[in-house]
């Protein structure tokens, strides 16, 4: 029941985030509104860990890894992502890019551990990805039609991005392996992760600046609690419990709520290709959870 709590809260706050993340694009250098959503978060996560008296001490070797999986999580996946945004790319074709990381982590898991993934989540993945591939159809088209060389940049960093997260994804299983606890790695590597950013906003902007807008501080905000404390602390665990390949197939379901607040906000149609799509994603996510009953005589 707790891995199905935390699996629907993930998907529903992901699936939220893209709407903020654009609000958090603009007139703030990209590299500074990383830096204080991932600080913010590393603080938050530090305070509740000392008061609560759950912060574990880590051998230098963990925090290596630490700061390997907040380079990855926390600085460049959500730098490319943000500069893909701040390029104009849409947040449904953003979203269906970074489904990819279902596949990406079935490649990695394969490659760093030797899991191999199980048939169901094989053509689950598939069906799903097709699926949302369906929903943003339009969008593709535009982006393979549309020679500018600023779309494609942008749709380079989002793979990129999506790459660096299955790569944390991975980081993250090694935590596991060690028995390291949950919270404390992720509160380092929230930290490790900000000073990435820090360090771009360093040297690529040379100052920094606030925009003390609603729209802004409020976005920030639920990035800061909900997107990056309580979604990557309950994506993190899932990992632990089910597993990268099977936690990585809720970034299918993320565009579909994306997608939600699209029809009501940006006026979104849902055409019969659009809803084959929406039917084979959920179709394709209860394939990868499916467990066949075991009878015995």
């Amino acid at each position: 029941m707790r891995n199905f709590l935390f699996y629907v809260s993930l998907v529903f706050i992901w699936g939220t985030s893209w709407i903020a993340i654009k609000f958090q694009t603009g007139e703030i250098p990209v590299e500074n509104s990383g830096f204080y959503r991932h600080f913010s978060s590393a603080i938050l996560m530090f305070v509740f860990l000392i008061l609560s008296k759950r912060l574990r001490r880590l051998r230098p070797i963990d925090h290596i890894f630490c700061m390997l999986q907040g380079a990855c999580l926390f600085g460049f996946n959500f730098y490319f992502f943000y500069i893909a945004t701040d390029l104009n790319i849409e947040t449904g074709l953003l979203s269906v890019i970074f489904s990819m990381a279902t596949i990406f982590n079935m490649v990695n898991n394969r490659f760093w551990y030797k899991v191999v993934p199980s048939r169901n989540t094989i053509i689950g993945a598939i069906i799903g990805v097709t699926g949302i591939s369906l929903l943003f159809y339009p969008d593709l088209v535009s982006t393979l039609t549309n020679h500018s060389d600023t779309r494609f940049y942008g749709v380079l960093l989002a793979v990129a991005g999506t790459y660096l997260f299955s790569t944390g994804n991975m980081i993250s299983v090694r935590h596991n392996k060690h028995q390291l606890p949950l919270l404390t790695t992720t509160a380092w590597a929230m930290f490790y992760g900000s000073m990435v950013m820090l360090a771009l906003s360093v040297v690529f902007v040379g100052s920094f600046s606030f925009d003390p807008s609603s729209e802004y501080v409020l976005s920030l905000a639920y990035l800061v609690v909900f997107a990056s404390v309580i979604a990557f602390a309950a994506y993190l665990s899932l990992i632990n419990s089910i597993g990268a390949n099977k936690t990585a197939y809720a970034t299918v379901l993320f565009p579909i709520v994306a997608l939600s607040i699209s029809t009501v906000l940006e006026g979104y149609v849902f055409t019969p290709l659009a809803i084959v799509g929406l039917l084979l994603a959920i179709i394709g996510n209860i394939i990868v959870f499916y467990k066949p009953k075991i009878t015995t005589k």
